[in-house]
């Protein structure tokens, strides 16, 4: 039953590593949810006329929060499909466990001369 001690072991490793990846994607999203910039950050143009970089500001700055939103959402989601992987592993090596357990044998006895 050694091998199969080892997969178990090898399976709940792998859920950890699957975990560490949820949380280590948590600052990185918050960072990102916090990442605003106003239009005034986009602004590229001669302060006598302000018109015409006011506009390219605001379009500049309405491309980048929908592209924020998009990094924001994927990293969510990524931090809810790493944890449900962790957690399946881990069901995975429990059920491997238990169903091992409830049917190992005694070869001795079953070939006993």
């Amino acid at each position: 039953m050694t091998e199969f001690r080892s997969v178990f072991e090898w399976i709940r490793d792998e859920a950890q590593k699957w975990q560490k990846k949820a949380d280590d994607a948590e600052p990185i999203l918050r960072a990102v949810q916090s990442a605003y910039l106003s239009p005034t950050a986009f602004f590229v143009g001669d302060l006598m006329t302000l018109v015409p970089g006011s506009i390219n500001a605001d379009l500049e700055a309405e491309q980048y929060e929908e592209f924020r939103a998009y990094i924001e959402r994927l990293l969510r989601e990524a931090i809810i499909e790493f944890d449900q992987i962790g957690q399946a592993l881990r069901k995975i090596a429990d059920e491997y466990e238990r169903t091992d357990s409830a049917n190992s044998i005694d070869v001795n006895q079953a070939f006993h001369a």
